[in-house]
């Protein structure tokens, strides 16, 4: 949806072909940098900061990129272990279970990996731009992979 608005975008603005190719692939890009991030605002942050119950898609046994990494560790720590345990078992649907699972994960080198997979897009998305002109829409679009990156911190 973000790569499709990005290029109509370029093409209603008479942009090169190349441009149009180049806001395509910043907006798939930063489509998937936004939706990773989002998924990591689920379990980093707290009601009052995103405005979500924490852990939802955790409870709905949603397998999100941080999930995915836990799951796939082979680190033998007694926390990662147990986390896999939770997590293995398919949705969270305890409280006391949910509770357990979503404290480990903000403690757990995957939700670290996971941040690092979101900043790694948003730089990607970034270097998409690199055929645009500079312009104050093009520093934007810059800003907006800044945000996408940090916004999970």
């Amino acid at each position: 949806m973000i790569a499709t608005s990005a290029r109509f975008g370029g093409m209603f603005g008479g942009a090169t072909p190349e441009r149009i190719e180049a806001l395509a692939g910043y907006g798939e890009t930063i489509g998937v940098a936004f939706q990773l991030s989002d998924d990591l605002l689920d379990i980093a942050s707290d009601t009052t900061q995103s405005g979500k119950t924490p852990g939802t898609d955790l409870r709905e046994g949603v397998p999100t990129l941080p999930v995915l990494y836990a799951l796939a560790s082979d680190d033998a720590d007694a926390a990662s272990t147990r986390l896999r345990e939770i997590l293995s078992a398919g949705p969270v649907t305890d409280d006391t279970l949910h509770a357990e699972a979503l404290g480990l994960l903000r403690e757990s080198p995957a939700l670290k990996r996971a941040r690092e997979t979101v900043r790694t897009y948003a730089e990607d998305a970034r270097s998409r731009l690199a055929p645009l002109p500079h312009s104050s829409a093009k520093l934007a679009l810059e800003s907006l992979c800044d945000f996408i990156a940090d916004r999970t911190n």
